[in-house]
């Protein structure tokens, strides 16, 4: 460590006009207390016993003593009021950002990161998009084991385990590998017919497309036993979801045509 050369101050030239100016400005910035703190230290550093100090600056001995020792002890921050709530000298304590927070509205989910200018659309309808970015932000900590849980419609365990596999082996672990996937998506042509009907149905009169929906409406309407994942593999093969807001308009037109 570098020593700092010892000033012979006998040789300094002092102003006591630009002294008195300097002081009255130092006061304004900092305040009396703290400037009264920071000369004491000062002239501790320049070789002046405690006892001349305490003269100087007409305080008691015993503080100037105890002024020097918790400077010595806790560093600059003692200069300062540790009474007060405001500090420039004291690191300024981290703001907690705000919880993620999940919502579904129609067939999105939005993520919300407490912002109005921050928030993340997931389609429902791309049900791989959405269990990959939701376990990649648990995975981070961004979201809650149950929070993820919730829109996945799984338990939290299996989420868990999703989670870790999506870590280890990456995102493509996530795709369904089950034989019982595969029966899911042999859907005879009138039944995908069925799905076309039911979804221009609810785009013209709700503008409610989503696969657990549509699902729940051809078990009703026609007896049609179809799981809301093979109504949304379906639909987006077709490419269904880019009619979505032009097939309203297009039947909105019609109607006006004389």
């Amino acid at each position: 460590m570098k020593k700092v050369p010892l000033i012979d101050c006998q040789n300094l030239t002092f102003s006591a006009r630009l002294a008195e100016n300097r002081m009255d400005q130092a006061q304004r910035i900092v305040g009396s207390s703290v400037l009264q703190r920071f000369l004491c230290y000062s002239l501790y550093l320049f070789g002046v016993n405690r006892k001349t100090i305490g003269q100087v600056l007409g305080i008691p001995l015993e503080t100037a003593k105890s002024t020097i020792k918790t400077i010595n002890r806790h560093g600059l921050t003692a200069l300062e009021d540790r009474r007060q709530q405001s500090s420039v000298l004291r690191p300024k304590a981290q703001r907690e950002g705000q919880p993620v927070t999940l919502r579904e509205e129609g067939n999105k989910i939005i993520v919300d990161f407490g912002s109005s200018d921050r928030m993340l659309q997931l389609n429902r309808e791309d049900p791989f998009q959405v269990k990959t970015i939701l376990l990649a932000m648990l995975n981070n900590g961004l979201l809650k084991n149950r929070q993820v849980a919730e829109v996945l419609q799984i338990t939290p365990t299996y989420t868990a385990i999703l989670a870790r596999r999506l870590d280890e082996r990456g995102a493509l672990s996530l795709l369904d590998q089950r034989q019982g996937q595969k029966q899911d998506f042999r859907v005879p042509r009138e039944v995908k017919a069925e799905v076309v009907q039911q979804f221009a149905l609810d785009v013209i009169t709700s503008g409610q497309t989503s696969g657990r929906i549509i699902s729940a409406e051809l078990k009703e309407r026609c007896d049609i036993v179809l799981p809301e994942r093979t109504v949304r593999h379906h639909m987006a093969r077709m490419g269904l979801g880019k009619i979505k807001k032009s097939l309203p308009q297009l039947v909105s037109a019609v109607k006006k045509t004389p």
